[in-house]
């Protein structure tokens, strides 16, 4: 796939690009085939500013403004469900009407079916909130990936740990994309299964990740401001492991064999903005 131009911001950024193809299939969400998913490591950059965040993939390594990421992907991205990214579920059998009625407990082979792995973000000079720069973020343009995927983000500072998941239909235009229920509730996760495989369902937890962006300030693109919504705070000098998952939301309407044979690219970006006293915000 042809890389993106990278864009000059007070950002920590990394890129996966990867290919999710796979053929025949059942009818329904859930596909019981094994797809397989053609996952490469992309170089990145990490821009300076007043602001400055640096990347690495060693927290007792070097900070620069490039690393390559490791990458977990062996067998290929399969549909999986999750409410708090630390237990994962596999649909195990459907019903003639499409509508899962039985999981298996896929937390061990969450390698396998996602991809996952670890970034360390380091504010340089100033103590700074951490937002998504949006604009330098890409999962590629297909309506169907976008609406079926999901982005799980564990950010985790010295005095801070949030979870965070994420819908990605607001990164491109998702109109066109194909839905068909096969749970029977809707809006809704595996949270737990019993000893039957019966799952007990939870409503979906993810948040569009439209509102965790910094805000862009018309003709200062270098410049963003607070958005509405932050990853997590970092003082100056500090680390914070950020620990990252691409998956398929199995319970998710659009995740039908419509995604299937399509492709992706993945580029994650981070931008800091300085922590403001007071006194300055109200100036």
């Amino acid at each position: 796939m042809k890389k993106k131009g990278l864009i000059k911001i007070w950002l920590a950024a990394f890129w996966i690009v990867c290919l999710l193809a796979a053929v025949g299939g059942a009818t329904y969400a859930w596909f019981t085939f094994d797809p397989y998913t053609a996952v490469t490591p992309v170089s990145s950059t990490v821009s300076s500013g007043d602001a400055a965040l640096l990347i690495g993939t060693d927290i007792n390594g070097e900070f620069s403004a490039q690393c390559v990421l490791p990458q977990s992907v062996s067998t290929g991205l399969r549909p999986v469900s999750t409410q708090t990214l630390e237990h994962f579920y596999r649909s195990a059998s459907q019903n003639r009407q499409g509508i899962s009625i039985s999981y298996t407990d896929a937390t061990q082979q969450v390698d396998e079916d996602t991809i996952h792995g670890i970034c360390y973000l380091k504010s340089l000079t100033d103590d700074c909130d951490v937002f998504f720069h949006l604009p330098g973020m890409s999962f590629g343009t297909d309506p169907q990936v976008l609406s079926a995927l999901r982005l799980g983000i564990r950010f985790v500072s010295d005095t801070e740990q949030y979870s965070y998941i994420y819908t990605l239909d607001a990164m491109g235009n998702t109109a066109e994309a194909v839905s068909r229920q096969t749970t029977d509730q809707t809006a809704v996760v595996v949270g737990s299964i019993d000893g039957n495989g019966t799952a007990l369902y939870v409503p979906d937890p993810s948040v569009s990740i439209s509102g965790y962006g910094a805000e862009q300030v018309p003709g200062h693109p270098d410049a963003p401001n607070a958005g509405a919504n932050k990853l997590g705070t970092l003082s100056a000098g500090e680390i914070a492991t950020v620990e990252y998952w691409l998956y398929l939301e199995g319970c998710d309407a659009n995740c039908i064999n419509e995604v299937q044979d399509r492709e992706v690219s993945m580029q994650l970006s981070f931008a800091g903005v300085i922590k403001k006293d007071e006194q300055n915000l109200t100036e």
